[in-house]
């Protein structure tokens, strides 16, 4: 039965002589490290530990001879040289002179639950960057409508931290821009759908730029909205490049340009990859070295394919670029 438990819960069991030093563990213990023997000394656990993580058996090992309760995870390198990753749990057991004697234990290997969790990061990281790369805002609202702070907003605005999660977002887009991106959010929170909405926005220096909004609401298990996440895309590299939007065509294109245009749009790579006929790793070849190593024939099906969607990419003067996004009618 211990065996089995060992096994369905991926532990271990040990003890250890706090006189002697003598180490004694289970079947599941030495599965879980590596070891061959049942026993030995105090060292022989510290001999697995990671070299990284070699400072943290010394605190363990004082902890237990100074009789302080242990739980600490690390990494143990097994005799196949695999990485484990474990936690020790362990509580000293004192003689009759109230010294510790004795200590017992268990060691759970949580390298799963370990990867898991750094994935989560990797993906929490990867997603902060690309936000970062497409967009000058991002805000989020409660279901019940409440705006959580948005920094990025008040800084791109110039709105205070009060008018922004008073709903007072729509004070900063231009007049004749309002009644359209006010009614595009009603229709989206109405119909619990995706919202998209390009409009003049006035920044904190007073001047008007385009902008591309987006928002998705996040649901939960029964389809009801959790909350509601957006993004704010700045469109233009300055306002005046947008005040002309039949500014001389691109001769060349970038790979941020790229990017731009696909956040614009909502496209994945997948999206446009198909829209171009051409294969992802293009796209991302295209967007991280500005296409410099992919086939003119490559680079021009990628352009031509964004701009059969609607964008145009313009130049007022040499320096100054920028994307003109007109939605193409699907009639």
């Amino acid at each position: 039965m211990l065996q089995l438990a060992e096994d369905l819960t991926q532990i271990g069991l040990w003890s250890v002589d706090l006189r002697s030093s003598e180490l004694a563990f289970s079947d599941g213990f030495a599965r879980l490290t590596g070891l061959s023997q049942l026993n030995g000394k105090l060292d022989t656990l510290g001999d697995l530990f990671h070299p990284d993580d070699r400072h943290i058996f010394e605190e363990i090992s004082a902890a237990l001879r100074t009789g302080i309760p242990v739980d600490r995870g690390f990494r143990v390198v097994r005799s196949d040289r695999s990485v484990r990753w474990v936690e020790l749990k362990g509580h000293v057991i004192l003689g009759h002179d109230a010294y510790p004697i004795r200590a017992d234990g268990i060691l759970l290997d949580v390298t799963c639950r370990h990867e898991a969790t750094q994935s989560v990061l990797r993906n929490q990281a990867r997603y902060e960057g690309l936000v970062e790369a497409v967009a000058s805002v991002v805000w989020e609202m409660t279901a019940d409508g409440h705006y959580l702070p948005s920094t990025s907003w008040c800084a791109l605005t110039g709105q205070t931290p009060q008018e922004w999660q008073a709903g007072g977002w729509s004070a900063a887009i231009h007049p004749d821009d309002r009644a359209q991106a006010a009614a595009a959010w009603a229709n989206a929170v109405r119909r619990v759908e995706s919202y998209e909405a390009n409009y003049r926005l006035r920044c904190a220096d007073g001047l008007f730029r385009w902008v591309s909004a987006r928002a998705v609401p996040i649901l939960n298990p029964d389809h009801s909205v959790r909350e509601w996440i957006g993004l704010v895309i700045d469109m233009t590299s300055s306002a005046s490049v947008m005040s002309q939007p039949n500014g001389i065509p691109l001769e060349e294109i970038s790979g941020p340009l790229i990017r731009s245009a696909r956040a614009m749009l909502n496209w994945s790579i997948p999206d446009l990859a198909a829209a171009a006929e051409v294969s992802g790793s293009s796209i991302k070849r295209f967007e991280e070295s500005d296409g410099g190593a992919l086939r003119p024939r490559t680079r021009t099906a990628i352009r031509l394919a964004l701009e059969a969607a609607g964008i145009t990419f313009v130049s007022r003067q040499p320096g100054e670029v920028g994307l003109v996004y007109r939605p193409v009618s699907n009639a």
